[in-house]
């Protein structure tokens, strides 16, 4: 299954290469890992994917949403049986009349028409480099409502010469058995109060390097696990 990760971290030249060594040690696929050993919940990961303008669509007018899902029902708008990620309108021939509609109801600043990110056509899901709105954010734009699978807020290391994980929650753990539900909400804000509670009674030099700055940022993960 696919699943929604929200990775948080300090600003980074190459956050492709930042996300890879922060979600590493987690793979199924990596033999070298001894730390995180029995704790992989991954076998692929894009940044984006499937999840890509799921945080921009926490910011969306709900009136405006009802309003353009009645009017593609008043335009028979139709999707495809088949549905890996998000719907694909089927046939494509739709995607002119449905991106114009969006537009109507969510127009762009500068006016440009853009593709309807609710649908599969708005981008290659996997494609690391076809990113949508806010896929990749700072931190305080991160939506009060957004809500996922999996946080991790990660830091440099203590040589600081690359990321990794200092903090992790999901919405469920594998106890060997089965999947058992956490008592985490889901919400990516809550989770960063958690990291900031606990670290209350770290050393403040060591508190003030791997808590989460205004200017870090948060990037969407689609992972396979």
């Amino acid at each position: 299954m696919h699943y929604h990760c929200e990775i948080i971290m300090p600003k980074t030249k190459d956050i492709s290469k930042s996300i890879e060594e922060i979600m590493l040690p987690f793979s199924e696929n990596n033999e070298e890992s001894e730390d995180h050993s029995g704790h992989s919940f991954w076998d692929w990961f894009v940044i984006g994917g499937r999840w890509a303008g799921t945080k921009e669509k926490c910011t969306y007018n709900a009136e405006s949403l009802e309003k353009f899902y009645v009017k593609l029902q008043e335009n028979k708008v139709t999707v495809s049986g088949i549905q890996a990620g998000k719907q694909s309108l089927e046939p494509k021939s739709q995607i002119p009349l449905v991106d114009n509609i969006w537009n109507e109801f969510f127009p762009t600043e500068n006016g440009e028409i853009v593709a309807c990110p609710l649908f599969a056509h708005s981008n290659n899901q996997y494609d690391s480099n076809d990113l949508l709105s806010c896929d990749i954010c700072r931190v305080d734009e991160i939506p009060e409502n957004l809500t996922c699978s999996r946080v991790i807020i990660a830091g440099l290391d203590y040589d600081d010469k690359k990321m990794e994980a200092k903090f992790m929650l999901s919405d469920s753990m594998w106890n060997g058995v089965n999947h058992v539900d956490t008592t985490w909400d889901k919400k990516v804000l809550s989770a960063v109060s958690e990291w900031a509670g606990k670290l209350k009674n770290y050393r403040k030099e060591y508190a003030e390097k791997v808590t989460p700055k205004e200017d870090w940022i948060c990037v969407t993960v689609d992972y396979h696990g």
